[in-house]
């Protein structure tokens, strides 16, 4: 293990837990995180892409790796993680999981897509955060990665509960971080973009669609790995609340900090329509 490596194993082992951790962004974390030499908590609902995701780290890492399939929605604020984390010293959580359910206004979905929504982008962050924070506060040492997405910059028609979650978790992250700087915990909340994942492939996202594609030509989106992602994350955890991964989507984020926010939302919400296959609304009045 090179010295780089030794120093993040020292501040943020001995295990991390990867909630969301089986494939995609979660994947990446997972063997990028077992490459420096961390021991791993991977949690998600599929057991399947778990152990696929264990048996790949283990074949190539010399690390300890234990899977949970839990559903995050449901997680008892009490003792949800007593049997996952099973008197580990966790010193990095990285709280990756988040769904869309598709697209759609708000209230031609079921209510409960966008409460799941919820429960799953603000409430599981927030249970995870208090058991395993305040661990990390009493030992002076540790991190947080909150996962957001470019969504968090403006209310994104089509997907307007997912939006407001992911701002959730950015506003989280950034409070988070102030609090916890003063116990020597470092708190990121990585805003990623348009991400080639499998659940992306599984969803009604598509980036080669001719609207899709006019769409993200407007707001300089171009699409990342996962790897890529998750390699920026980790870069830049501890140098700040809030980074976003892509050198074109922090442009874009900066030039949509400058536009009215009614210009904000709708070039937001066209970008979700012309991702989701999905008409743009005629507005009436301003």
């Amino acid at each position: 293990m090179n010295h780089e490596n030794e120093r993040f194993a020292r501040k943020y082992g001995p295990w991390a837990l990867v909630a969301g951790g089986s494939e995609g962004i979660g994947r990446s974390y997972a063997l990028q995180l077992a490459s420096r030499g961390l021991n791993l908590i991977l949690v998600a609902r599929r057991q399947q892409p778990l152990d696929a995701t264990a048996r790949e780290i283990l074949e190539h890492f010399d690390v300890q790796v234990s899977t949970h399939s839990a559903d995050l929605t449901t997680l008892d604020p009490e003792h949800g993680l007593d049997e996952i984390v099973d008197g580990r010293e966790v010193g990095l959580l990285v709280y990756n999981a988040g769904a869309t359910h598709g697209a759609g206004f708000l209230i031609d979905n079921p209510l409960r897509n966008a409460l799941g929504l919820v429960r799953l982008n603000c409430m599981g962050p927030l249970i995870l955060v208090h058991s395993l924070g305040s661990r990390m506060r009493d030992r002076g040492r540790g991190g947080i990665i909150l996962m957001s997405s470019m969504s968090a910059l403006g209310g994104g028609g089509y997907v307007a509960a997912y939006a407001a979650t992911k701002a959730f978790d950015r506003a989280l992250a950034e409070a988070l971080w102030w609090e916890f700087g003063a116990f020597g915990v470092d708190v990121l909340g990585l805003l990623a973009g348009a991400t080639a994942t499998p659940a992306m492939e599984r969803s009604t996202v598509r980036f080669d669609r001719a609207d899709a594609d006019v769409a993200m030509r407007k707001l300089n989106i171009v699409p990342m790995t996962p790897d890529e992602v998750v390699g920026e994350a980790l870069e830049h955890l501890g140098q700040g609340p809030i980074w976003i991964a892509g050198e074109k989507n922090r442009a874009t984020a900066a030039r949509l900090s400058q536009m009215p926010r009614d210009e904000v939302v709708r070039l937001m919400g066209e970008a979700s329509a012309g991702m989701h296959g999905l008409p743009l609304p005629v507005r009436t009045g301003a």
